[in-house]
């Protein structure tokens, strides 16, 4: 074991020295990083968030966060659980609409772990409307979510078989504002925007300058025609939650600090070494090292935040493109956060990782 890079441009070298094998020669491509271990913290950014204006990522670049945002989602319905309005072993048909109740059938097996354990049996794609952006700005669910949760038949015995799914979080996530019977906005203000000062953690970029925002990328440099749904956030909000999530805010909410506890509490074993908790994967990274991250992205965004509980160390990694490197930013990122804080646990070479968050989906320019 060695001692953790304490110094904040120790961990920008960190950074630096894996994006540089990340990226390979491919530098236009736009990267905002955070590290913290203990009190001490560290930004690094690189590449261009607008390569037709030639624009350099700054601090406060928003990028897209793709599937990270379904930690949002399962910490938000784990405070309802705490809560006790609803408990991780209800059947979710309690709190679907009435129609729902009385046509669907297999519904009625689906619980709020299998929700979040990516066991419920549903598909990997979301449905048609896109019900997370109705979701995420406090709108009803669309009629094709009425369709799917009524039509619903599994793909396996719901919560006994791993399989990543996309409806699985959206269905969670209204579940949850059903079940609380309040809007995503105003859960996700109260549990976590507030408590963690993350003012530029945003679903709707109206009103925001130009300049601000990050666009995203295909493997082939093409501007995405179509941003995609959901959070945009920046590296240093996105560390903020992750010290939530290392309970090194003492301003927390009682309620956010229980319902983060329970979201990182393992639920479903899907390999010798990786589990899940509500959103949240638990990777064994050997010696005892456990490391909780969740990546996500579309067709031209990449995101990875990972965090260690015990050695107060977290990372966020943003980036606006798919490098062709072969090199996976999951990868990087656990080996930043472990160097950083100190440890030299065994870490498999990227290509030949076993690791079963699907969140980066390099072919979907829509919903990740």
């Amino acid at each position: 074991m060695t001692t953790p890079a304490q110094d904040p441009a120790r961990l920008r070298q960190l950074v630096a020295a894996a994006m540089k094998d990340y990226l390979g020669t491919q530098t236009e491509i736009g990267v905002s990083a955070a590290v913290s271990v203990g009190d001490v913290r560290a930004s690094y950014v690189a590449g261009l968030s607008d390569r037709a204006a030639q624009r350099p990522v700054s601090e406060d670049t928003l990028f897209l966060i793709g599937s990270v945002q379904k930690v949002f989602t399962n910490t938000l319905a784990a405070a309802r659980i705490v809560e006790g309005k609803m408990a991780l072993t209800d059947q979710i048909t309690r709190f679907l609409p009435g129609e729902v109740r009385q046509q669907g059938t297999v519904i009625r097996q689906v619980t709020p772990q299998a929700l979040g354990t990516m066991t419920a049996g549903m598909p990997g794609a979301n449905v048609p409307g896109q019900p997370a952006g109705a979701l995420y700005r406090g709108e009803v669910p669309p009629p094709e979510m009425f369709d799917f949760w009524t039509r619903f038949n599994p793909e396996t015995r719901v919560g006994t078989h791993y399989s990543y799914s996309n409806v699985s979080e959206v269905t969670q996530g209204f579940t949850t504002t059903l079940a609380a019977r309040r809007s995503y906005p105003e859960l996700f203000a109260t549990d976590i925007q507030e408590p963690f000062a993350m003012r530029d953690t945003r679903v709707d970029l109206t009103g925001i300058r130009p300049e601000r925002i990050a666009q995203g990328y295909t493997t082939r440099g093409k501007q995405l025609g179509y941003r995609g749904v959901g959070f945009n956030s920046t590296a240093s909000d996105m560390l903020r939650f992750l010290e939530g999530n290392l309970f090194r805010v003492p301003t927390m909410p009682l309620l956010t600090y229980r319902a983060m506890k329970l979201a990182h509490t393992p639920h479903f074993e899907i390999s010798a070494r990786q589990s899940i908790g509500l959103g949240w994967y638990i990777t064994d990274a050997g010696g005892g090292v456990k490391v909780l991250s969740k990546a996500g992205g579309n067709g031209g965004f990449v995101a990875w935040v990972g965090f260690l509980p015990g050695h107060a160390a977290a990372v966020v990694l943003l980036t606006n493109g798919h490098p062709t490197t072969g090199v996976k930013l999951p990868a990087m990122g656990r080996r930043i956060l472990l160097e950083a804080a100190g440890l030299q646990a065994p870490i498999p070479p990227p290509d030949a990782e076993d690791d079963a968050d699907a969140g980066i989906a390099p072919d979907d320019g829509a919903e990740a």
